[in-house]
């Protein structure tokens, strides 16, 4: 199974992390790992097994964030659902965050020092209500991080000339992070996050950014923007394992 990873995170022996893609499983939906897009229960247990088996990850460990587009973000403890919530941010070991995209920035944020994860589902309305903004407050002011000892990863998302946006979108967010293309308006995502980081004063080096496009990877990626309802979802997680495995 094909599965992308961090140059930067891969260095720490410790931190599991990674980005499930498309490649594999059965149409419509290939190597889908969402239960709610309308694939067989089965497909979709063999495809998170898959996953899950080839990282060493104990499915019983899992935090899944519900989803709703906000900045909500929350520090959690054990496994489960957390309701209400896009970021998840844990010191505890062997707890496994994950986040559901398809289109979305998935944003993975260690800290060396204090040894703790998050995992930040930033799409375009997160973005818009600066969820990687809250993640890095709550970072600071409850977990003692300090931007210094961050390490951070930008897994695949649509890229800016794929992300089309009607004007009342697009005047949301600033106009460094907006083109205006023969009358229609692209949002870069991406750039909006890194500038979220920067302002807290992390540098160029800290932030590793994946440049594949899910728009434009129809055979690597899922997209819901390009496939609509027949687009799979893809899971970024990231997790602390214990010495002892």
């Amino acid at each position: 199974m094909e599965i992308i990873r961090s140059k930067s995170l891969s260095k720490h022996r410790q931190l599991i992390h990674g980005v499930s893609t498309k490649a594999g499983g059965n149409p419509p939906f290939f190597n889908n790992l969402s239960r709610h897009v309308g694939d067989e229960e089965l497909i979709v247990k063999q495809n998170r097994d898959k996953f899950f088996g080839e990282l060493g990850i104990d499915q019983t460990r899992l935090v899944h964030a519900n989803q709703v587009h906000s900045n909500n973000v929350k520090i959690v403890s054990r496994p489960g659902l957390i309701k209400e919530t896009d970021g998840l941010i844990t010191d505890k070991k062997n707890l496994f965050l994950i986040i559901s995209v398809a289109d979305c920035l998935p944003v993975m944020i260690y800290d060396r020092k204090n040894n703790l994860a998050a995992n930040i589902h930033a799409g375009w309305r997160g973005t818009q209500k600066k969820i990687v903004s809250r993640a890095m407050e709550i970072l600071i002011s409850e977990c003692n991080s300090k931007p210094e000892d961050l390490e951070i990863f930008l897994g695949p998302c649509i890229s800016q000339k794929n992300f089309e946006v009607g004007s009342e979108v697009a005047e949301s967010f600033g106009d460094k992070f907006v083109s205006l293309k023969s009358g229609k308006y692209f949002v870069d995502i991406a750039g909006d996050n890194i500038s979220q980081l920067k302002s807290f004063g992390l540098k160029d080096g800290q932030i590793e950014v994946n440049e594949l496009c899910t728009y434009d990877s129809p055979d690597l990626l899922h997209s819901y923007r390009r496939d609509k309802k027949q687009s799979g979802r893809m899971f970024a997680v990231i997790g602390i394992r214990s010495n002892r495995g």
